[in-house]
């Protein structure tokens, strides 16, 4: 009864599966991936210095037991109160300062099954507010067959375009916005083709070199039919430690708010950014 529920609430909300998700939860489903950021989710507009590496492994790890419905009201995914879906992935991050102000990087899980790339580009605007340009293309390379018009929407080729923006109001808080959408090059069985994202994060020094961190994902996927549609409201908490010189432990815990035809999860990730001049 269990599993025939959640096949029923699978195929008629057309949402990722569970290969997908584990790997994309911590990155935020398919946004742009292989560019550096100084808080949990929210790219900023630094770049990392030229002829320098960033390499990281990360974890992420999601459970959930409700999902928003097509009229955004909260249900239970399993008949009984003893059930729980989880999610967990693990997964690469390399990020290279290709110039000054430019960087290009890659992301992709352990098993090597899909790459996303990226692309990031610092605005010569000088001050409290900077801006930024980010370009990418995610894609399936192996380990699963793979029918481009029948895939989920997560799986199918993508190219990523956005902007970034971060504002430093003082040594100790800054925050950093960015705005991506991304277009998949097929339409999927299901008619959907194109989403939106937009993360913003503030952060605050509280106690030297440790970052605080709260802010928000909207995550907004788009269908031929209207009533198809999903979307996502994510309350994102969590901590950098930078006490150490070449590396940052970040651990962030997301909580989904509201939603339509989207699961609803609560869930854990850690990070850990090492810097190779």
């Amino acid at each position: 009864m269990l599993i025939l529920n959640i096949f029923k609430f699978i195929k008629m909300k057309k949402l990722v599966t569970l290969f997908t998700f584990s790997f994309l939860f911590l990155n935020v489903y398919s946004q742009v991936g292989g560019l550096s950021a100084s808080k949990v989710g929210a790219l900023c507009t630094a770049t990392v210095p030229e002829n320098t590496i960033e390499f990281e492994p990360f974890f992420g790890y999601a459970l959930t037991s409700h999902y928003f419905d097509q009229n955004g009201i909260r249900q239970n995914l399993f008949s009984t109160s003893d059930s729980t879906l989880k999610f967990s992935g693990f997964g690469f991050r390399f990020t290279y300062g290709l110039s000054k102000n430019l960087e290009i990087g890659v992301s992709l899980p352990v098993d090597v099954s899909e790459v996303r790339f990226g692309a990031k580009y610092k605005l010569p605007l000088e001050g409290k507010f900077t801006m930024g340009l980010l370009a990418g293309y995610n894609t399936l390379i192996g380990n699963q067959v793979y029918t481009r018009r029948s895939a989920v929407h997560e799986i199918t080729p993508a190219f990523v375009g956005g902007l970034i923006f971060t504002y430093k109001f003082s040594d100790r808080m800054c925050m950093d916005l960015d705005i991506q959408y991304q277009k998949h090059t097929h339409i999927t069985s299901s008619g959907h083709d194109h989403c939106l994202f937009i993360d913003s994060e503030i952060g605050y020094y509280l106690f030297k070199n440790i970052n605080f961190i709260t802010g928000f994902s909207f995550n907004n996927k788009f269908y031929n039919q209207a009533s198809n549609n999903s979307y996502v409201f994510t309350l994102n908490t969590g901590v950098a430690i930078e006490r150490a010189e070449n590396f940052i432990l970040v651990l962030n815990a997301p909580f989904d708010l509201i939603g339509k035809n989207e699961y609803q999860t609560t869930g854990f990730g850690l990070a850990l950014t090492i810097i190779l001049d």
